[in-house]
């Protein structure tokens, strides 16, 4: 398992920072592009106008419901079109300002397309595989057209999805890693390396096991791995006995920069909600195969 983003030169990948049209989080667009300077690689800005929400629009039946109250109205291809249109125009700024702090340190480029928001995404980390990082545009948590079991699934020319919570912020700390299996550490350390140098970050290692046997076996084969290290710490989270919450509190109080996690694990299960997750934590979250 290693979270890895092709370098601009080596045309096998990129960052692409999926944009619907929700709300974008400024925290999401940051750190897709702090990734792409993190590895020396590009940023694209996909653009998803969903083409089955258009289509919907056009039934005669088709009522809008709007996120904060009132009655339903009717909607119509054109206006759900234009909707859009404002949509990609407002985050057209947020992302072009986003990208001026880094000093053309990171290229980005745009494009657009009216498709499936999977299957676009499907296209797009295929045209350039298979070291490609999504990132989610949205805070998670919006309305969002497709889960991220779907995308797992279905994209497999991508390491690793980038996500931000609605309470996540842009703020100094550590690159923690949450290890679950001492098999993937040595490849999320190597994705934890770069984006540390980046930061001029340290690095925690946040232990998570089921008991305190496993903690206790896992800690000394963690310690014998990486003997002594100045930039990074080894830290443990409580045994869990199949508590995700505990996880959680555990990653806030590191007070991480960025946390790196296997989706389908404990503390990131698949078929689960991951709302009371996201809602704890207070920095994005790089979900690694």
């Amino acid at each position: 398992m290693t979270a890895h983003v092709a370098e601009s030169d080596e045309a096998r990948g990129r960052v692409i920072l999926r944009f619907s049209a929700w709300k974008p989080s400024d925290v999401a667009i940051h750190w897709a592009m702090m990734v792409a300077a993190a590895f020396h690689s590009e940023v694209e800005v996909l653009f998803v106008e969903d083409r089955e929400r258009v289509n919907f629009a056009g039934f005669p039946f088709a009522r809008e419901i709007p996120m904060r109250g009132g009655p339903p109205r009717s909607v119509s291809p054109r206006a759900i079109k234009a909707e859009f249109r404002r949509s990609f125009a407002e985050a057209r700024k947020r992302i072009a300002a986003m990208a001026e702090a880094f000093d053309e340190e990171v290229k980005v480029y745009e494009s657009f397309v009216s498709d499936d928001p999977v299957q676009a995404l499907v296209s797009a980390c295929a045209r350039r595989g298979p070291w490609n990082v999504i990132a989610l545009a949205e805070a998670f948590g919006s309305p969002a057209p497709c889960s991220l079991d779907e995308l797992f699934e279905a994209v497999t020319d991508a390491t690793g999805i980038i996500v931000a919570g609605p309470n996540a912020t842009v703020r100094r700390g550590p690159v923690v890693l949450a290890v679950e299996d001492t098999d993937h550490l040595h490849g999320m350390l190597r994705a934890g390396d770069r984006i540390a140098a980046a930061l001029g970050a340290g690095i925690v290692v946040l232990l998570i096991a089921g008991d305190e046997e496993a903690l206790v076996r896992m800690e000394a084969e963690v310690r014998l791995a990486l003997g002594e290290s100045p930039r990074i710490e080894i830290a443990r989270a409580r045994a869990i006995y199949g508590d995700i919450g505990v996880v959680a509190e555990a990653m806030r109080r590191l007070r991480g920069s960025f946390v790196i996690a296997q989706y389908g694990g404990t503390a990131v299960p698949r078929q689960r909600s991951l709302r009371p997750l996201m809602l704890t934590l207070e920095c994005p979250l790089l979900l690694v195969k």
